[in-house]
């Protein structure tokens, strides 16, 4: 992730943030602490590209806000969890998530080669992710 302001790197990203009735990405932590805080609010991003992530100085790095904190570390964490649908089917293991880099908004869930419509997400917590069937 790099600071416009001052050109230079705040840190690489450790997790995406995703709120699961929002079905988006609403924050990204950060593997090591800057300015006392190891996390950025989406709102605060500029762009999420190929090749760098840019936030408009490193001032936007802070501490996780309460509001989001319930969401942040393994309890919301959608990769590497069991998938499970409304009617109790287990799709395996989320191997991997999917977003739109411009909103944040999640596209695809993936388990086991399959693509999972990331619009059917209805929650995330301990034990799994859930969708729709």
């Amino acid at each position: 992730m790099v600071a416009v302001d001052g050109a230079h790197s705040v840190g690489s990203i450790a997790e995406l943030v995703v709120d699961p009735h929002a079905r988006r990405v609403v924050a990204l932590l950060l593997h090591d602490k800057v300015n006392g805080g190891d996390t950025v609010l989406w709102s605060d991003v500029t762009a999420f590209g190929p090749d760098a992530v840019t936030i408009p100085s490193a001032a936007l790095v802070a501490p996780t806000p309460a509001s989001i904190e319930p969401l942040a570390g393994p309890r919301g964490r959608l990769v590497r969890k069991r998938l499970l649908t409304t009617s109790g089917d287990n799709l395996g293991t989320v191997d991997d998530a999917e977003f739109d880099p411009h909103t944040g908004a999640l596209t695809a869930l993936f388990a086991h080669g399959e693509t999972i419509d990331g619009r059917r997400l209805l929650g995330c917590g301990a034990f799994a992710v859930v969708v729709s069937a």
